[in-house]
Formats: C-alpha cells, structure tokens, sequence
C-alpha cells in the first residue's frame, strides 16, 4: 500500500511538471524588423505628418488582415517643394502604405489637386484613404486573452528621398489624442490607444538600379487593442473548464461502475478535440502554442491518464475475490483521489499563469 501511495504521489508531482512545462512551451517569437532609430534632422530635410483614423473594422485573425479608413495629411519646407517641383514628383506618390494588403480595392485620393500653402510659408497636402492592411506584428501567443497591435504604416517613395539620396525625414507631429476617431473601437475588444514608431527601414528594395536597396523613412501608428476578458472566458474557457470538471467528478463514481467509468474519459477527449478545433477555425496556423492550446494539451493529458487509471483499477477489482474487493475499493478510492488533486493542481496553475500573463 505504502509503494502505491508513493506512486500516487508522484503522479501529483508529474502533473505539476507538466503544467510547467507546457506554461512556458512554445512562446511566440519576436517579430524581427529590418528597422534603425530615425536620426535627427534640420527642418528644411523633414516632412511633417499626421494620422486621424476614423474607423477600424472587419478584423481577421485568421488572415492577419483589418480595414481602416481616415485621413492623413503631409506637410513639407520649401526646400522640399522644390526638389518635387524639380524632379516632377507625383503629390499622390510622395508616401505609400507599406503593410497594404491591396491596392485595386484602397482608396487613397488627394483634397485638392496642388497642395495649399499655409501661412509660415509650408506646404500642407490632404489624404483620404480607405484599404485593407496586413497586421504583421500579430501575436497569438496569449489567445483568448490576446492583445493585439495593428499597424498603419507610412514610409517614403521617391528615390530621391532616400537615404542614399537627400536623406528626408518623415516626422509625426500629431498628438496621440487626435488620431483616433469615435468609430476606432472593434467588437469584443478594449481599445487601449495608440502609439507611433517612427524608424528607418533598411534596404527597402524599390527597384531602381543602384537605388534598389536603399533606406527610407517610415511612421508607424499602431493601434493597440485588447481582448474583452470575460467575453474570451465564457466563449473560450467555460466549454473547456465544463469538460475538465466532468474529468474531475468521475473519479466519484464507485469503483465496481467500470462501463461508466471507461465511457467518460474517451468522450471528454473526442469533446476536446472538437472544441480546439472549433476555436482554431478563427485562427491562421501558427508555429507556437497559444494559451488555449495549452489548456487543451492539458485537458488530452488527463483524459489519457484517467482512462489508464480506470483501466487499471477495474482489471484490479475483477481479478480480486470477494473477501479482497472491500481492500481493492479503498485503494481505487485512494487513487482515485490523487488523480482528482493533481489535475486540479495542475489546473490551478495554468489558469494562474493565464491570469498573470494578462
């Protein structure tokens, strides 16, 4: 008896290394951008910007994909004025979106066909836009309870701006207050502001000869959201904390209930399965574990281990005698109740880390 309860123990402690485990398993990995920090530059090399998103919608976790629509405006020097009046430059093609996911469905058009020129002697050109863009710092790792940052990114077009060229800076001036309209929010979400990155990217290729590969300026307004906790609780964590509970209580049935007994855990794990299916529908493939998934290689493991612990304590009953069954039910009973606290165990500790990750 004493063997079987240091083998119980250990149980306990497997299920608790495997909580572990699986906690820190699998992380995401870092988004790597071919990015350096912006310089510092003298006004007449900068062109202000500014952002004011009106609306954010249709969402895609799946296709990593939103739509946004609003307004952007750019506001140059003289000196700027003149070396697009020299070379000829398209006002329409002094900026581009570089995470747009499309261009035959966006919308970018000028408010007025020349830009206007404000009193302090610069020059203010108006954008309205409306396209699809590709959320390329996604991270699903937390899921249900993700947060999530979708980018609109303005960089620089013409060659002659480029690093190698003239070296112009594109530079937000806009406060954060003023960029997001009352229409930014998304169903199921909180929405926790914006922030804006500003950077040079490195060796955009734009294909011309020995330009091709050349740096330029980018501002990027990222606005950031959160998942609504008790939405992603009930919708995502109560079928699979129902079927984990079903695990938990059927230990209770009596040991000499063995149809019963082998029935129940096989059935939890075909639910399981078609509940993390059912949640990944949503999600595109990934190469890590999200939280969910975690829950769910948890909630496998203890329907496998309660269906070998069943097993194994009806073949004990049958082969034992009458006068044996009163001793071999206080040993199921024991068993049994090991395996109830290591999943529970187990269980509290991956919802802890859940809540500590939020």
């Amino acid at each position: 008896m004493q063997r079987v309860r240091r083998k119980l123990w250990g149980l306990v402690g497997l299920m608790l290394a495997l909580s572990l485990m699986l906690a820190v398993l699998g992380q995401a990995p870092e988004p790597g951008y071919r990015l350096r920090p912006a310089p510092a530059f003298t006004p007449d090399r900068t062109i202000q910007v500014g952002m004011r998103i009106n609306n954010i919608y249709d969402l895609s976790l799946k296709d990593k994909t939103f739509t946004a629509d609003g307004w952007y405006w750019l506001k140059w020097p003289e000196s700027v004025q003149q070396m697009i009046s020299r070379d000829r430059i398209p006002i329409a093609n002094l900026v581009e979106f570089t995470n747009q996911v499309s261009r035959w469905d966006s919308l970018v058009e000028l408010e007025g066909e020349q830009p206007t020129r404000e009193p302090d002697g610069m020059y203010l050109q108006l954008y309205r836009f409306s396209s699809r863009f590709f959320d390329d710092q996604q991270s699903l790792a937390m899921f249900p309870f993700q947060k999530l940052e979708l980018p609109i990114t303005l960089e620089l077009r013409p060659p002659q701006f480029s690093m190698a060229e003239a070296g112009i800076l594109l530079q937000s001036t806009i406060a954060k207050p003023e960029i997001l309209g009352d229409s930014a929010s998304l169903n199921g979400y909180t929405l926790q502001g914006v922030t804006i990155n500003q950077a040079i990217r490195i060796g955009t290729d734009r294909g011309h000869g020995k330009l091709a590969a050349a740096d330029y300026s980018l501002a990027s307004y990222v606005v950031g959201y959160s998942s609504n906790g008790l939405s992603a609780f009930y919708t995502h964590i109560i079928p699979w904390f129902a079927v984990m509970m079903i695990l938990l209580l059927a230990p209770n049935l009596e040991a000499d209930q063995s149809d019963l007994r082998i029935a129940i855990p096989s059935s939890a794990l075909l639910t399981l399965v078609f509940l993390m299916e059912g949640a990944h529908n949503i999600l595109p493939p990934l190469g890590y574990l999200t939280y969910l998934d975690k829950l769910y290689i948890l909630g496998y493991i203890a329907s496998a281990l309660q269906f070998w612990l069943f097993v194994w304590s009806n073949n004990l009953y049958c082969r034992s005698s009458e006068d044996q069954r009163p001793r071999v039910k206080q040993l199921v009973n024991d068993a049994d109740r090991f395996y109830q606290a290591s999943v529970m165990a187990a269980m509290a500790v991956m919802l802890i880390y859940g809540l500590v990750r939020v």
